[in-house]
């Protein structure tokens, strides 16, 4: 058993393996110039949680645009109009420029259904938490897709 451990370990460190979301690749994600465009609060959340960052002197590329959109749908009502059920969705399009031409374009989705509630503050904090999972969501789809 010993030998087998030690054999997988040494197949996994020979093979080139490095972890998705490690930090050696901080630089890589290095903006001359960050342009937002729709929530504020969801494109810094967006930005807080990846290596993305703005810098003047040392970029990779020119120009990062961050357009998200995101929307509440009441999906079924009971017989008095009151809404049972909600659906949010996320939806971010990312685009790179550099040099004036379009480097890369790529848009994100996320969508859950949740019930309503009775407590409307209830229901707004967890508006918020589903959010917040959403946004990690994308985060962790535009990391991906940004390591590509």
């Amino acid at each position: 058993m010993r030998n087998i451990l030690i054999i997988l370990i040494f197949f996994l460190y020979s093979c080139g393996y490095q972890p998705l979301y490690s930090k050696k690749n901080i630089n890589e994600f290095s903006f001359k110039e960050i342009e937002y465009r729709g929530d504020k609060k969801i494109n810094r959340n967006i930005i807080s949680s990846t290596f993305i960052k703005k810098d003047i002197q040392n970029y990779l590329y020119e120009k990062i645009i961050l357009e998200n959109n995101k929307k509440i749908i009441e999906t079924s009502k009971d017989s008095k109009g009151v809404p049972e059920s909600y659906r949010m969705t996320i939806d971010l399009k990312i685009i790179i420029i550099d040099k004036e031409k379009i480097i890369k374009e790529k848009e994100f989705s996320e969508d859950f259904s949740y019930k309503n509630l009775d407590n409307k503050f209830d229901l707004s904090e967890y508006e918020i938490d589903v959010q917040n999972d959403l946004i990690k969501k994308i985060t962790e789809e535009l990391i991906i897709y940004l390591n590509l």
